[in-house]
């Protein structure tokens, strides 16, 4: 299975190939959809079960994994480490690359059931894969404000950089937005595993801006 969650529509494919060297890995980065693949329209759902690098992901990840498995059969995938250990169990919804940490097996189905509904859940929500860090935490704050939940409900229009600071201009289902976003340092004490600084966002200003209107001439 392949997926693209960058594509201005993401989608997810899937075929039977004789190994790696099958794929066009170039034209796969670029968004082609290979040709030996067919696109489907099912998600599927990634859970980290990776205990090498934090035991955690296998010890809560793996009966997720399958209680999740359950429900949606041949949908849900075990992985290995999908970043973010620290958050175990990790779950991952492709094809838009929708990341969810410290989930329950209750969480993690409800978050599985909005997804295929064409929703995103708020809570637990980490972000999404394949958008610069600062834009997740842009996105997140805008969805907050607006308790818009549609997976497709916001969107970045553009952004720019000052030092730490990042201030981009943002579309809702029904209004435009200014954030300002910059950095902060968390110390998370989880265990000597992983008890380390995490960095994430504070909002600095989310100003809604007024809508465009159009002048047109009188008719003569």
């Amino acid at each position: 299975m392949v997926a693209d969650s960058t594509a201005a529509e993401p989608w997810l494919a899937e075929g039977v190939i004789a190994g790696p060297d099958d794929l066009d890995m170039d034209a796969l980065v670029a968004g082609v959809v290979p040709e030996s693949c067919i696109l489907v329209s099912e998600p599927v759902f990634l859970v980290c079960t990776h205990a090498k690098r934090n035991a955690c992901c296998a010890r809560i990840g793996l009966p997720l994994a399958r209680s999740l498995a359950e429900v949606l059969p041949d949908r849900v995938w075990e992985t290995s480490h999908v970043g973010g250990d620290r958050y175990a169990a990790n779950l991952v919804c492709l094809p838009h690359g929708l990341y969810y940490g410290s989930m329950s097996q209750a969480a993690a189905v409800a978050a599985a059931n909005a997804y295929r509904s064409g929703e995103v859940i708020l809570d637990r929500f980490r972000g999404r894969a394949g958008i610069p860090e600062p834009l997740q935490a842009v996105e997140h704050f805008v969805r907050s404000h607006t308790g818009e939940l549609s997976v497709g409900g916001v969107a970045v229009e553009s952004s720019r950089s000052d030092g730490d600071t990042t201030e981009a201009f943002v579309r809702g289902s029904a209004a435009r937005f200014r954030v300002v976003v910059e950095p902060m340092t968390l110390t998370t004490p989880c265990g000597t595993a992983c008890a380390d600084t995490i960095t994430t966002y504070r909002l600095v200003a989310l100003d809604r801006l007024a809508p465009v209107r159009y002048a047109t001439s009188a008719l003569t």
